[in-house]
């Protein structure tokens, strides 16, 4: 029985990168794309239509941006996976598309097989912001996690519930490790990662690690 291909939209300003990508995305026969929008509003009208398991966003686009886009489709379709695909590796871009709900993070210059990769992880409940750009991600926590120690920050944000060593395996969660790669970098065992885990799922209140990841950022940094 042949596996359930996973639903894309592509939205992108630009229509050879929209056609090319949804050209590369069929071709593997993994994937089917149920829509291409040129726009943020025509992405939205078309998932009132038909809804995808995932959506690639670009950022920079007439009217309402990638980001805000994001953050319509995440408080509407809770359900659907959000991976900006963009140009712009900037710190406020990744942070923002975060906090906005993202749970995957692309440059366009990313491999066919990379870009795959980061969209079956998504929609298996996993994120994924490409190396190099993780690190604008996790120097964020590790800001918010030094304020909610010292008390300097005078908002209340969830992560001062989290330990030290949840932080860390978050601060892992957001840079697309496994359960085994984040035992291997703590060492400590597989089972104590999942045993944090169902502890960050709870004291957060969400049910997976993208939810987490996205959750964590949005209390943390906006009011």
């Amino acid at each position: 029985m042949d596996r359930e291909k996973i639903k894309i939209l592509v939205v992108d300003d630009h229509t050879l990168v929209r056609e090319g990508t949804a050209k590369m995305l069929e071709l593997t026969g993994e994937f089917e794309v149920i829509g291409q929008a040129s726009a943020a509003r025509e992405a939205i009208d078309l998932l009132r239509k038909c809804t995808p398991d995932v959506v690639l966003m670009d950022i920079k686009m007439p009217g309402i941006n990638g980001i805000e886009a994001t953050r319509i489709i995440k408080q509407e379709w809770p359900e659907v996976e959000v991976i900006v695909l963009s140009m712009f590796d900037e710190d406020e871009y990744v942070v923002e598309a975060v906090k906005a709900g993202a749970t995957g993070y692309l440059l366009k210059d990313t491999s066919q097989d990379d870009l795959a990769r980061a969209i079956r992880i998504v929609h298996s409940g996993g994120s994924l912001i490409q190396p190099g750009l993780a690190r604008k991600v996790l120097k964020e926590f590790a800001h918010l996690a030094r304020e909610s120690v010292t008390g300097t920050s005078a908002r209340p944000t969830l992560l001062r519930e989290l330990s030290d060593r949840e932080v860390e395996v978050l601060q892992y969660v957001a840079g697309g490790k496994s359960n085994k790669e984040i035992a291997d970098q703590l060492m400590i065992s597989e089972k104590t990662v999942k045993a944090h885990l169902r502890s960050i799922f709870r004291k957060l209140e969400v049910g997976d690690r993208a939810q987490a990841v996205a959750h964590a950022m949005r209390k943390g940094l906006v009011e």
